[in-house]
């Protein structure tokens, strides 16, 4: 009896020394005056929502919010026949690979087409197909990977070319340089289609005939000149399978430049035919 009586009187000191220890306790574990309080406001919350959408949209109608920064720049506007020509030309000058410029005029009106300004003029034929003063062209217009149309319409063309001009006069068998000549732009599809263009070597050649003051010059103005004449004594140079000769030949042809005539060895008067390296020089292969 007495044990007992002595547990109870411990364990009735305990309880009294807890309840009077839990103000304190409580006042330690209240850690909200340490803690500024945590505001929480629409706008915030409509953040969130805008961010986790732009990361990882969940359903396939929510639609990304378009910034005020981005813009198009692909315009639309109307192909009108001022710019149809000028795409024309330029379209003609690359399929025909050739130098100047090339000028196209359509003959009958055009309608305006609209297009995007990344669109593809792309020409499907010409009607002759080679550079003449008019054709008909079947071209077709592309826009953004589509096809927009095709058409067919009629236009006029000039090939403006940088031409020499003569400024000097040139006596016929003379060799013509390039201070005899001026250039200027002409239309070589209008009766001029076999003058030379400007800083073209004239090596080689010679007047055949009379050129007036400020007319273009042509190739049928010219002939080749005669680097080995009949009767000429001339070096012969012979190549071929690893051998290498020279010798002394009489030319039997008159020869340009390239061309080929008839010699004959004078040491076995054995006759051959070479090709006209320069003056009075030939090349035969063994």
């Amino acid at each position: 009896m007495t044990c007992f009586r002595v547990l109870i009187n411990l364990r009735d000191k305990l309880m009294l020394r807890l309840i009077l220890c839990l103000p304190f306790l409580y006042c330690l574990g209240d850690v909200s005056r340490f803690i500024s309080p945590l505001e929480l406001n629409n706008e915030s919350s409509n953040d969130s929502i805008v961010i986790n959408a732009l990361v990882s949209p969940s359903h396939s109608h929510v639609t990304p919010p378009i910034f005020s920064g981005e813009k198009n720049y692909t315009q639309k506007f109307f192909l009108d026949q001022d710019f149809l020509e000028a795409k024309m030309g330029e379209a003609i000058l690359h399929r025909y690979q050739c130098n100047g410029t090339i000028k196209a005029q359509a003959t009958r009106a055009w309608n305006p087409v609209k297009l995007s300004s990344n669109f593809i003029l792309k020409i499907v034929d010409c009607m002759p197909d080679e550079l003449a003063p008019s054709s008909f062209i079947r071209f077709e217009l592309w826009d953004e990977g589509k096809l927009i149309g095709k058409f067919g319409e009629p236009f006029r063309l000039s090939h403006v070319v940088d031409v020499m001009v003569l400024r000097e006069p040139i006596s016929r068998g003379q060799v013509p340089e390039l201070s005899h000549f001026t250039t200027k732009p002409i239309d070589i599809l209008r009766g001029y289609a076999d003058a030379i263009p400007a800083n073209t070597s004239l090596e080689g050649y010679q007047m055949s005939s009379a050129v007036s003051i400020g007319s273009p010059l042509k190739w049928s103005n010219l002939s080749k000149v005669n680097l080995v004449r009949r009767g000429d004594v001339v070096d012969v140079f012979a190549s071929g399978g690893g051998i290498f000769i020279t010798m002394k030949g009489v030319s039997l042809d008159d020869g340009v430049q390239g061309g080929v005539i008839k010699i004959r060895n004078i040491s076995s008067d054995k006759e051959f035919f070479a090709k006209v390296l320069n003056k009075n020089s030939v090349k035969v292969n063994l």
